[in-house]
């Protein structure tokens, strides 16, 4: 299989969501494969308890924006790699995934439902 054209893709998403990334996050110095959350200062001595909620809401929203973009990352850096080791397009199983599939979402890994 041809797998340029999925490989394209995949490292276009990658520098997306590494660029969406660095607007709610930064790299972990200690593990560099892994990204933190930024979060706002608070300064809780001279905030009222409404002022304190929607910062804690706004903390909130960013821990799960960082996340899912992340997770996202993990999964285009795994199909990236399936493609430099010749396994891309191959469910864990070993069955073929469809091509209609990796054209939806080229990092797609499993078609069977039971190695997400």
């Amino acid at each position: 299989m041809d797998t340029t054209k999925f490989k394209l893709r995949l490292e276009e998403e990658r520098q997306k969501l590494e660029t969406a990334l660095l607007s709610v996050g930064r790299r972990n110095p200690e593990n560099p494969g892994d990204w933190e959350p930024k979060f706002n200062d608070i300064n809780a001595a001279n905030a009222s308890q409404d002022e304190m909620a929607d910062k804690f809401e706004d903390m909130e929203q960013t821990l799960a924006t960082q996340t899912a973009y992340e997770a996202r990352l993990t999964a285009v850096n795994e199909a990236l790699e399936r493609i430099k080791d010749g396994a891309y397009g191959k469910c864990n199983c070993g069955k073929d995934i469809p091509l209609e599939r990796m054209e939806a979402d080229p990092a797609a890994s499993c078609m069977c439902g039971e190695h997400n």
